[in-house]
Formats: structure tokens, C-alpha cells, sequence
């Protein structure tokens, strides 16, 4: 069993989110030429759906980091709005995403979770 596949097993996932993602899977063997997703595999779209999750929204982290150096810096904690504010904007990006995959708050949350794990 490889790595990324090690990793898809140990995430956590409920049977019902593993079901969603297996309807996913069949709804794209369905759609697609048999030849275009002769490789594709289970782990393999959840890998990708963790990868698809997070690319947004560590942008949105990238910043409160930044907001937050530049305000310890400068020594004004008055800065600090900034960095709540992408805190909240993050948030919402991790909620409207949910919705658009048709998941719950707390599966997207898994594959982010998941996206750093595979980072590393």
C-alpha cells in the first residue's frame, strides 16, 4: 500500500462521507471515456478532492500569519482586525466549499487535514 494511500485509509472518514466519495468516483467512471479513468481509484480522488480543499484557503492562513508577524513587529495590537478578519473570510471559504461539494463542514475540515498530511 503506498504512502498517500496509507494516509486516505487513516484520515478518519465516516461511512457516510466515504459513500458520498464513492458516489463521486462513479458518477465520474460514468461521465468519462473508460480509457480516461482506467487509473483512477478510490484514494486516488479523495487525494485529489484534499488537494482541491485547501488551495484557497491556505492563501487565507498565509495572511493571518503575516498580519499577525507585522503587528508583534510594529508593536500596535491594534492591528490585529486584520488577521480576524481573514479568520472569519477563511471560514467562510471552508463553509461555501462544503457546500458547493455537497458535504458537511466537518468532512471538508478532514480533507485539509488530509492535504497537510500529504504535504508531509
Amino acid at each position: 500500500m503506498s504512502d498517500y494511500k496509507a494516509k486516505v485509509a487513516n484520515a478518519g472518514f465516516s461511512k457516510q462521507e466515504l459513500l458520498g466519495f464513492k458516489r463521486q468516483f462513479g458518477q465520474l467512471k460514468a461521465t468519462y471515456h473508460p480509457n480516461l479513468t482506467a487509473e483512477l481509484t478510490l484514494p486516488a480522488l479523495i487525494k485529489e478532492e484534499a488537494r482541491k480543499s485547501i488551495i484557497m484557503t491556505r492563501y487565507y492562513i498565509l495572511a493571518i500569519f503575516l498580519f499577525t508577524l507585522a503587528a508583534a513587529m510594529f508593536g500596535n495590537w491594534s492591528y490585529l482586525y486584520m488577521p480576524a478578519g481573514m479568520l472569519f473570510f477563511a471560514l467562510l471559504d471552508v463553509r461555501s466549499s462544503a457546500r458547493e461539494e455537497d458535504r458537511t463542514i466537518a468532512c471538508q475540515i478532514k480533507l485539509m487535514i488530509l492535504a497537510v498530511k500529504l504535504w508531509f
